[in-house]
């Protein structure tokens, strides 16, 4: 197995950012549609699984997989503060999504919060999509979401500059600043070079500076139709944010709600 690119400092700074920490729109979208489409779900790069304790604490059956051991360890932290039934419900797998075999169909396979982004090139897009297709049901759903791309954001040498995205003190006492730049623009492979640059003041006034430096794949709306189709499904729905509202210039999402085709 690869090694995982979230099994290093970010792990640890993950559920506290308010990046995460204050995005709750996305639960509640997967929520409603796990009460639509039933389950067992299966949750693709579920991280520390902030979106699958809480299917579990409504009482769904959920898979939570992902590559990243640390990203799992604080899943399974999360997993043992669960009451005995919600504990029982979740199931998490250390696996890679472009090849895994869970020996199980899904009634529901999520792909949320840009994991689907990690896939650089087209062969691990659609490795991913068959297995998907392979895990799911016949009358199963999945949901795929992905950021629009800002065509500035692949090409404008603005966002090679540093610049601020939130500040925020941990649990432990630690004052966090979070940037963010683009080292790299690689528009022939629809893919940038990203960092998040993590500035850090412990309480003993010790100070660091860590860098979460990893490539980023982007997508637009008809090539994620297109990729969908090739791969066996049929697009039943498409929104431009987790409101259900349509894809318009100005939608910081797509959400892709698809079936298998036959």
């Amino acid at each position: 197995m690869p090694p995982a690119l979230y099994d290093s400092f970010i792990a640890d700074y993950y559920d506290e950012a308010p990046l995460v920490r204050q995005r709750t729109q996305d639960v509640a979208f997967y929520r409603d549609a796990a009460r639509e489409f039933g389950d067992p779900v299966l949750e693709l790069g579920c991280g520390t699984g902030r979106i699958a304790m809480a299917l579990a604490q409504m009482g769904k059956r959920v898979t939570g997989l992902d590559l990243s051991e640390r990203m799992l360890e604080h899943a399974a932290r999360k997993r043992a503060a669960l009451n005995k039934e919600e504990r029982e419900r979740v199931h998490l797998v250390q696996g890679d999504m472009t090849q895994f075999d869970l020996g199980e169909k899904f009634q529901l396979i999520l792909i949320p919060f840009r994991s689907f982004q990690h896939l650089l090139e087209v062969r691990d897009q659609m490795a991913c999509l068959e297995q998907v297709r392979k895990h799911l049901r016949p009358a199963g759903r999945l949901i795929l979401d992905v950021f629009q791309t800002d065509a500035e954001r692949i090409h404008d040498p603005v966002h090679m500059r540093e610049s601020p995205l939130v500040e925020y003190r941990t649990h432990q006492g630690k004052q966090v600043r979070i940037s963010e730049r683009v080292a790299a623009f690689h528009r022939a492979e629809q893919r940038n070079d990203s960092e998040m640059i993590y500035t850090i003041e412990h309480p003993d006034g010790r100070k660091e500076r860590l860098v979460f430096a990893w490539p980023l794949r982007y997508f637009f709306r008809y090539e994620v139709e297109h990729l969908l189709s090739r791969c066996g499904f049929r697009v039943g729905a498409e929104y431009g944010d987790f409101d259900k509202t349509p894809i318009r210039d100005d939608s910081p999402e797509m959400i892709f709600v698809a079936e298998p085709s036959g």
